[in-house]
């Protein structure tokens, strides 16, 4: 039985060992919770303590930034107070000076006051004495002159206003010879101001132009075999082409401007190209015709830019333009228009009137000589054409009083008038002998142009000769002879001329094809 007790006790005995180390570990952990206690407690007292520091702290400099605030404003309460005092006391003794000094004033006016009642007093007393002694001066002159105080009174303002009457007239009429005078000189100094400003350039008109050659080589190939080639540039151009024993140059002569300027260019356009033969000269005149019209459109522009017009109607601008290439008495019609608008929009702003509007009307006075449909006075003219394209009846008027009998309504269209005698009477602008000259051609290829079948009319070498080209479509042969003979007698019965006049009537059909 020994050893079953044995066994039966080891359990008891490992039973009370667990026991025994359960309790150890109760006792360690009870332990450990008690350390990890004191320790919180020790933590948070710290902390708390720390915190009562911090806000102890914090609330003792929260009261001593209040307690500096509430000294610093009471050391401005009191820097305030003492300033105010300071100013009261400025201000009291200002009133006190002000109070001794209106006192002193006080006093002076009551020692003024008396003064002035004692002079009062003695003027009103010398006032009876001189009525008294005027009285007795007034009878006593009665009866000096037998007459009263009022037919006295009366016969000395006749007198007076007699004697003024004929002062005022003397003065009248010096002030009236004095202001003509200083009128005249005025406007004497005027003109000569509005024409030293302009710069004035004497008129030199020509019927021909020199062209310089490059050689003596380009001289044959413009005349061409048997003269080709000058024949078609004289039919393509309408001038008389000049070859002499000048050394590399050639003169190019007609009256239209215009057809010398497109001759001109035709020509050297061609030297430089180097291909000169009839088909080609035809080429480059109508090419060029067309860039002279751009050339009369840009001139007309710069024109009136240059005088400060910027807005003017594009078909304004174009008729300008052609007076470039126009002359009137052996004037420049574009330079003549320049210059009288230059002279009255000088002349305007001297006298207070508007310089632009002086400044329109004379560059556009002129406008009707080169518009083909204006018929009657030019001054009428161009101011219907200038009216019809928007410029202003300031401007409309002014142009219509260049008209020998209207009247100028305005300051500018007298300002117009004025200046556009100037621009006629300077010296070297206007030669009469020329213009009857350009006149004559210009009646002469007019009467052969109005005949049927006529495309272009040239009056060349001085007017010596006609030249009349057909269209080969609608007329023949046998009709150029029979216009050749109208147009001779047509001349006879209508220009006076002196000579002979030669009719040439050029009808030539041209056959064109093309390779390709």
């Amino acid at each position: 039985m020994e050893p079953n007790t044995d066994q039966a006790l080891i359990p008891l005995v490992v039973g009370i060992v667990a026991s025994l180390a359960m309790l150890g570990l109760a006792a360690w952990a009870s332990r450990s919770i008690l350390r990890s206690a004191r320790e919180t407690a020790r933590r948070l007292l710290s902390e708390s303590r720390l915190d009562a520091e911090n806000k102890a702290k914090e609330l003792l400099v929260a009261a001593q930034e209040k307690t500096l605030a509430l000294e610093e404003e009471a050391d401005r309460r009191e820097r305030e107070i003492e300033a105010r005092e300071a100013t009261v006391e400025t201000r009291v003794r200002e009133v006190e000076t002000e109070a001794a000094s209106i006192e002193r004033r006080k006093r002076d006016l009551d020692r003024r006051h008396v003064a002035v009642a004692r002079n009062e007093q003695s003027a009103r007393e010398r006032l009876q004495a001189a009525e008294a002694e005027a009285e007795n001066a007034r009878k006593s002159l009665e009866r000096t002159a037998g007459l009263t105080q009022d037919e006295a009174r009366a016969e000395l303002m006749a007198g007076i206003e007699e004697e003024a009457r004929r002062e005022a007239a003397r003065l009248a009429r010096r002030i009236e010879e004095e202001g003509r005078a200083r009128a005249e000189r005025d406007a004497l100094r005027l003109v000569v101001q509005a024409t030293e400003r302009v710069q004035v350039r004497e008129a030199v008109e020509t019927t021909v132009r020199f062209i310089e050659l490059p050689s003596d080589e380009m001289k044959g190939r413009i005349i061409g075999r048997e003269g080709r080639n000058i024949r078609a540039l004289e039919m393509a151009t309408g001038i008389d082409v000049v070859v002499d024993d000048t050394p590399r140059a050639i003169l190019i002569s007609s009256f239209d401007p215009i057809r010398r300027e497109i001759a001109r260019v035709a020509i050297e356009r061609l030297i430089e190209d180097g291909r000169i033969h009839p088909a080609r000269i035809e080429e480059v005149v109508a090419k060029v015709r067309g860039e002279i019209d751009e050339i009369v459109e840009s001139s007309g522009s710069q024109a009136a830019f240059a005088l400060g017009i910027s807005d003017p109607h594009p078909r304004l601008a174009r008729l300008v333009g052609r007076m470039k290439f126009r002359t009137h008495h052996g004037q420049s019609l574009l330079q003549h228009c320049t210059e009288v608008a230059l002279v009255a929009g000088h002349m305007a702003a001297e006298v207070g009137a508007r310089a632009d509007v002086a400044r329109r009307a004379g560059l556009f006075h002129e406008i009707g000589r080169v518009d083909e449909g204006a018929t009657g006075h030019t001054s009428l003219s161009s101011a219907e054409i200038a009216g019809r394209y928007g410029e202003g009846p300031e401007v409309v008027q002014a142009i219509q009083a260049l008209h020998p009998d209207s009247e100028a309504s305005s300051l500018e269209a007298e300002i117009l008038r004025i200046a556009n005698r100037i621009s006629e009477n300077r010296p070297g602008a206007r030669r009469d002998n020329l213009e009857v000259f350009l006149e004559r051609l210009r009646r002469l290829e007019a009467i052969a142009a109005g005949f049927p079948g006529v495309t272009q009319a040239y009056a060349v070498r001085a007017g010596k000769e006609i030249r009349v080209l057909l269209d080969a479509k609608t007329t023949s042969d046998e009709d150029a002879h029979a216009l050749a003979k109208k147009v001779a007698r047509a001349i006879e019965s209508d220009v006076s001329y002196s000579g002979q006049i030669k009719v040439t009537v050029i009808r030539e059909m041209r056959a064109v094809h093309y390779a390709v």
